[in-house]
């Protein structure tokens, strides 16, 4: 705690965190919509014959396929709508248009980061308009952090991720910033920006909205 730190001002940053969290997390479901999409059409339309490529040896990796029925499917096979497939059709898994409408964004970058060919990475990553599949992942791997974190009411302003963001076409991040809050939003911005210029607006005006009542409670505290 800071030498003249009041009350009112760790109320004050307790409520601007909630706003941040809410505001993040509309958008950042807007993403994992995108990303569950444009793995959904790049590979179900390049593997047309096989609905189930997710689970299929040529196109994941064996340990993906292994771990699937417990790190995944377990909880989606519960959803009525994939009951009911179960009840009218044969086979372990339903089709990738309804299975991976349940998976997770921790599921879809697992995913990601489990297909066997970089060409397949690359249909996906492109689509976001960055080639490098492993500065991809660590994108994915951004948003799942920062989307936990979210949903789960821990700390926003201050979060440090886990995993280091790589330099790519979200920004230049250096080994010392790469872990910040501040990159994430850089990953945030920039993924947005590939869906909707709009959206981007809208996300940084409400943001700036919450900051500016923080300041206008506790200007002391904009040094932090």
């Amino acid at each position: 705690v800071q030498p003249g730190t009041k009350i009112e001002h760790v109320v004050a940053l307790y409520y601007f965190d909630f706003d941040l969290r809410n505001i993040l997390n509309r958008y950042l479901s807007r993403i994992e919509v995108a990303v569950r999409t444009a793995l959904l059409y790049e590979l179900s339309n390049k593997y047309i014959n096989n609905p189930t490529w997710f689970v299929d040896p040529s196109v994941v990796t064996a340990s993906f396929i292994a771990d699937f029925p417990t790190v995944a499917y377990n909880a989606i096979r519960k959803n009525d709508v994939i009951k009911r497939h179960h009840k009218k059709y044969l086979g372990p898994y339903a089709p990738a248009w309804k299975t991976m409408e349940y998976m997770t964004l921790g599921n879809l970058e697992i995913l990601y980061d489990s297909l066997v060919l970089n060409k397949d990475k690359k249909l996906v990553s492109n689509r976001f308009g960055e080639p490098a599949t492993g500065t991809f992942k660590s994108y994915l791997s951004a948003i799942r952090e920062l989307r936990n974190a979210c949903a789960h009411g821990k700390a926003v302003f201050d979060l440090k991720l886990y995993n280091g963001i790589r330099t790519g076409k979200a920004g230049t991040f250096s080994r010392a910033t790469r872990h910040s809050v501040r990159e994430a939003l850089a990953v945030v911005d920039y993924l947005l920006g590939t869906i909707s210029a709009n959206r981007v607006n809208d996300m940084w005006k409400e943001i700036y909205a919450a900051t500016s009542r923080l300041y206008e409670k506790t200007p002391n505290i904009r040094p932090i």
